[in-house]
């Protein structure tokens, strides 16, 4: 009954907001569009999920909330105060029940659009960047940045958990060297041939007040990628890319869990371990494309040193894109495995002190991303989860989510 009275005022409501919006801009100029072309881009948008733990153990009551994401985009340029300089702000609030708290044993948030921020303890949050362009080929970003949003530009993939995949094992692949919300800077270079970005940023989760009052203080972590666009038969475009990272960031020594265990008197020595490096390789391309459409294939697969970062690798596969129903190209829909290893020496560790119940975790989504109206779309996933805790059985989540963009 909580589901269907909350769910259907939500939906209700999203409804007739759209379809007001809708009316007003078949009778009034595009204010937004006009605002955008002399440099002040404003986006909105309203997300209502509903989610329930099916199958398997913790509570399987649907969790209703949703997030409010709102963006300005200033282009100093047009605006005639700064050639080539642009500023990025985006604040996003959550509010209701979320799914990444069931009790199911699942070690990954579910819901990632949910999880951030809250996974930093907050309802909201804001980034801001700034960017400077210095020509087509090179620019130089820095500030805060919310990294669901480089995640969500991800072509195939990419949605920020509002758009295509929900669980954060596909939406915004878990590295264990870069927070979700960073302070640093990026630098790019485009070129025919490559994508070359390189990234300094403090290796703490920015929501933390301390990295913007002493930021450095812990370490900082160095971020090498490489991109090379491909096309396949011609005409399909596609990339492979690479990603090395280096933290000089303190942690604990995995190897010495056994010591925690230890009585005071035993004088146990729990080290720190300084320096910890993240490979990674990633590809996606287009099987069909046309008219920038299109869907494919994609594919990612990294590894650690998993001490003290504890996910020593991860793999994930799948396929997805624009629907291919001729009638419905505005559609979307995707497809999806993960698998993510934890730390050998974390596994370990934690035998050895008596606790056995952790294994890797592993996991499938499947989403289908139906365009109602313009700006109205409905979303309907399942994700099968194997939790990483091994006393609980696996799990299936079931969802829908309406998104409304104004």
């Amino acid at each position: 009954m909580r589901f269907m009275s909350e769910g259907l005022a939500a939906t209700i409501g999203i409804f007739l907001l759209v379809l007001a919006s809708q009316a007003h801009a078949d009778e009034a100029p595009d204010l937004k569009r006009d605002l955008a072309d002399s440099g002040i881009d404003l986006g909105l948008s309203l997300t209502e999920f509903a989610q329930s733990a099916a199958v398997g153990d913790g509570d399987s009551e649907w969790k209703i909330g949703g997030k409010i994401d709102a963006t300005l985009g200033l282009d100093l340029n047009r605006l005639g105060l700064w050639p080539g300089l642009t500023v990025s702000i985006h604040h996003e609030r959550v509010y209701g029940d979320d799914v990444n708290d069931q009790g199911d044993g699942s070690l990954l948030p579910v819901n990632v659009a949910m999880g951030f921020p809250r996974l930093g303890g907050r309802d909201a949050e804001t980034a801001v960047v700034f960017t400077q362009s210095f020509n087509d080929k090179t620019s130089v970003s820095l500030g805060k940045f919310n990294m669901l949003d480089a995640a969500a530009r991800t072509p195939l993939m990419g949605g920020g958990g509002i758009n295509t995949f929900s669980h954060v094992g596909l939406a915004a692949p878990i590295s264990g060297v870069t927070p979700p919300y960073l302070l640093g800077a990026m630098g790019t270079l485009r070129t025919d041939n490559l994508i070359t970005t390189v990234m300094i940023y403090d290796p703490r989760n920015a929501q933390d007040p301390e990295v913007l009052e002493a930021p450095f203080e812990d370490g900082v972590t160095v971020s090498l990628s490489a991109t090379r666009p491909v096309t396949f038969l011609g005409d399909k475009p596609g990339f492979q890319g690479l990603r090395a990272v280096y933290s000089s960031q303190r942690g604990l020594d995995l190897n010495d869990i056994p010591q925690l265990t230890l009585p005071p008197e035993a004088d146990a020595v729990i080290g720190e371990k300084s320096g910890y490096w993240y490979l990674a390789y990633s590809f996606q391309q287009y099987l069909s494309y046309d008219a920038g459409k299109g869907w494919g294939i994609y594919g990612q697969a990294a590894i650690s040193d998993g001490n003290p970062n504890t996910v020593e690798s991860s793999i994930l596969a799948g396929l997805g894109g624009s629907s291919p129903l001729a009638s419905r190209t505005d559609d979307q829909w995707g497809l999806g495995y993960f698998r993510y290893n934890l730390s050998s020496r974390l596994l370990d560790g934690l035998q050895a002190v008596g606790i056995n119940n952790l294994r890797h975790e592993q996991g499938l989504e499947a989403f289908y991303n139906l365009q109602l109206l313009k700006n109205l779309r409905l979303t309907a996933s399942l994700n099968y989860i194997a939790p990483g805790n091994s006393d609980r059985d696996d799990a299936l989540f079931t969802g829908l989510r309406l998104q409304a963009r104004f």
